[in-house]
């Protein structure tokens, strides 16, 4: 699900994989394993993918 939250945000915003890896300072074939579900990042790395793509997580 976070995923393709994220997935769907980078389209909107119109943000590459590569350009994301690098605002948050990871490889693109990490970013990619990340992306294609073969890679877990930790909280950390996750808070500012979310920060950069301006993703609310909202818990109900």
């Amino acid at each position: 699900m976070i995923r393709e939250t994220i997935k769907e945000a980078m389209k909107l915003h119109n943000v590459k994989s590569k350009d994301l890896a690098e605002q948050i300072g990871l490889s693109e074939s990490s970013m990619s394993q990340f992306l294609n579900g073969k890679m877990n990042l930790g909280q950390g790395k996750i808070e500012k993918i979310f920060e950069f793509l301006r993703i609310k997580l909202i818990i109900e």
